[in-house]
C-alpha cells in the first residue's frame, strides 16, 4: 500500500490535455439561435391559457355574486313572511285584549282587577 504522502504527490501531478477529457457541454436548445424545446411548450401553453383562466374567473364570480344576490332573496322572504306572522300574532293578541276589556267595561267590572292604590308617586 501506498504510503499517504505518495498518493498526495501523485494526485497533485498535472496530467496531459490530452488526457483529460472534458464533457462536450450540454446545449439546453436544439441549435443556437431557438428556444428549448420545454421554453417553447411553456410559453405556447401558458399564452394559450391565459384567456380561458380569465373567462373562468369572470364566470365563477358572476356567478357566485348570482348564487349570493339570490340567498339574500331568499332571506328577504323569509324574514318577511316571519314579520307578517309576527304581525297576526300580535293583532290577534291585541284584539283579545280588546275583547276581554269590553266584557269587563260591559259587565260593570273596575278596569283594575285590585282595589289597591297604585305605589308610583307623581314627581
Amino acid at each position: 500500500m501506498p504510503s499517504p504522502s505518495a498518493l498526495l504527490r501523485v494526485s497533485s501531478r498535472r496530467l496531459p490535455r490530452h488526457a483529460v477529457q472534458r464533457a462536450p457541454a450540454r446545449r439546453m436548445s436544439s441549435s443556437p439561435g431557438q428556444p428549448s424545446r420545454h421554453a417553447q411548450f411553456y410559453s405556447e401553453f401558458a399564452a394559450g391559457m391565459i384567456p380561458v383562466a380569465i373567462l373562468g374567473s369572470a364566470v365563477y364570480l358572476g356567478l357566485r355574486t348570482w348564487q349570493q344576490y339570490l340567498a339574500h332573496e331568499r332571506f328577504l322572504e323569509e324574514a318577511q313572511a316571519h314579520v307578517q306572522q309576527l304581525e297576526a300574532e300580535v293583532t290577534a293578541l291585541r284584539e283579545q285584549l280588546q275583547a276581554a276589556n269590553h266584557g269587563n267595561t260591559a259587565s260593570g267590572a273596575p278596569a283594575s282587577e285590585s282595589g289597591k292604590k297604585s305605589s308610583w308617586r307623581l314627581w
